[in-house]
């Protein structure tokens, strides 16, 4: 479980499940202005609050409705049920956590897996956390009626448990070789089975976990803060976690939290645009940053509607430009992507590049389509309001309507609405998204499989399902490259997606704070965070 593979790689200026909108999560309040260099690296003392600015209030404290991106509700969900298995950006590696370990058993072709649970492991309200609890959780997940965002997870999947209490046995119905990698980044907040039996609803705003962390009485006033407090019996012992409380606060704007974390009035915050970025590095604040593969991207109806034809999808993407995106949206800040693969991680294929630009190759298409404007065309643009989406309608509108027949409509919509549209087929033609993957498995995988939940497009292709397979089932970096790249072969000739921005994810820091370390999109690791001594 815990072998290396190399995704993703650190690096002090890198850019970094699907989020439609530029996110930012800050944390903020008790920033103490040390005048000494900010650095991620060290041992915290021990007591103190940090406040967490976030861009909305919690969805829900259980661990069903929330979605677990670190710019959604990832961050509230860690520091309240620690995780069974966290995912390192940096070296590609499956770290244990709350589980010993999770491996395939010998001889069963990846379909059954091991989870194996720590010894003597309880929840804040004393239930024991064994083996049945994480199949009571699993299984609550695949109830349709519990509505969990991460069903998607448990389809194909059984569980039983093993030789003793503390080791479930996974039955797969399909090979999984990165079986971990699914239940650190789906499965892996675990909340008390008592919990859950006197019912979801109760659990959603009285969380009971394992983290380090837990509800203060009376801390969550819905729209202003989340206040969560010290865990007294954390697995870890007495000395963790450093901190004695940490308060989640709302902040939309990606600039004022960099802002305050600069001045001493926040404490942390976790960046996902370039426009943020760098103004934090302008600012002189810590930052720890990721390279992740994904980023922001166009996604394509490819079920009905004018997008349904790949000529109308590849013609869009031939008459756009990453380079101009990059311009007129982010100021240059960012850095245009070349596919769906980080280009600094090994499973990229450097000499693959998506195309695009090809204003002639445009023309030829759309004149195709429109059979040279006679039969005109509309396009339905949706993305979530924003300054930058703004822009990004105006360009698309100006560049598409230069040609022929073609015109583009822009629908801006509160986050809330664009999310329930974006998930209706023919509710849009071309929608924004945002992918952040640390890995491949699972989260590309779900975007693009054929009948997956989360399927961002309506999409299915018998060559992009076998790469995915393929890759899915080995561990092996050669084999999992091989299979990315035929990949990326065919999403480049059928173009349901084109990510035009390479991804961004950073966590940034005041100088009094020090035990900065990202895992998965970019959640914080609540147990090592904390102020300088």
């Amino acid at each position: 479980m815990a072998h290396a593979r190399p995704f993703a790689l650190r690096a002090r200026r890198r850019a970094a499940a699907v989020v439609a909108v530029i996110g930012l999560l800050a944390a903020a309040g008790c920033g103490s202005d040390s005048g000494e260099p900010p650095s991620a690296v060290g041992t915290p003392r021990a007591g103190g609050s940090l406040d967490i600015l976030a861009t909305s209030d919690a969805r829900s404290l259980d661990p069903f409705l929330p979605s677990y991106a670190a710019q959604a509700d990832g961050n509230r969900m860690a520091a309240l049920y620690d995780s069974l298995l966290w995912t390192n950006p940096v070296t590609g590696s499956v770290q244990p956590q709350l589980a010993e370990s999770l491996n395939p058993v010998e001889g069963s072709g990846n379909k059954i897996w091991s989870l194996r649970m720590r010894p003597n492991l309880r929840f804040t309200d004393g239930t024991v956390f064994d083996a049945a609890a994480v199949k009571i959780n699993w299984d609550t997940h695949a109830v349709p009626t519990t509505n969990s965002r991460q069903r998607d997870a448990t389809v194909g999947m059984k569980s039983q448990i093993g030789a003793d209490a503390l080791e479930l046995r996974i039955i797969l119905d399909k090979p999984n070789g990165n079986f971990d990698r699914l239940v650190a980044r789906s499965l892996s907040f675990i909340a008390s089975p008592k919990a859950i039996a006197e019912g979801v609803d109760k659990l959603a705003e009285h969380p009971v976990g394992a983290g380090p962390f837990m509800l203060a009485p009376g801390g969550w006033v819905k729209g202003d803060h989340l206040t969560l407090v010290k865990n007294q019996t954390y697995w870890q012992g007495p000395t963790k976690p450093y901190l004695d409380s940490i308060t989640f606060r709302y902040e939309s704007s990606g600039t004022a939290a960099v802002d305050r974390v600069k001045k001493g009035k926040a404490d942390v915050a976790n960046v996902s645009d370039a426009f943020t970025l760098k103004a934090a590095r302008a600012a002189g604040i810590g930052i720890e940053s990721l390279a992740l593969s994904g980023g922001q991207l166009l996604s394509f109806d490819t079920s009905g509607g004018p997008t349904a034809n790949p000529d109308v999808r590849r013609a869009i993407v031939l008459a756009l430009s990453s380079e101009e995106i990059n311009r007129r949206v982010f100021g240059g800040a960012g850095t245009p992507a070349r596919g769906i693969f980080n280009q600094a991680t090994a499973l990229a294929n450097p000499q693959l590049s998506a195309p695009e630009n090809k204003p002639q190759q445009a023309a030829e298409l759309f004149a195709k389509v429109t059979d040279k404007g006679a039969k005109p065309m509309r396009i339905k643009f949706i993305a979530p309001k924003s300054a930058a989406i703004d822009e990004l309608g105006r360009y698309m509108k100006e560049t598409l309507e230069k040609f022929p027949g073609v015109t583009l409509d822009v629908e801006t919509a509160d986050l809330s609405e664009f999310v329930k549209r974006s998930n209706l087929a023919d509710a849009f033609d071309v929608k924004v998204s945002q992918l952040l993957a640390d890995d491949p498995e699972p989260v590309v995988y779900q975007y693009l499989h054929r009948g997956s939940p989360g399927n961002c497009c309506f999409y299915g292709d018998d060559a992009v399902d076998r790469s995915l397979d393929e890759a899915r089932n080995t561990t092996d970096p050669s084999r999992r490259r091989a299979a990315y790249t035929q990949l990326q072969l065919q999403l480049d000739r059928d173009m349901p997606l084109w990510v035009y921005q390479e991804a961004v994810v950073a966590g940034v820091f005041h100088s009094g704070i020090t035990g900065v370390q990202l895992c998965n999109d970019g959640i914080f690791l609540f147990d090592r965070l904390g102020k300088k001594g």
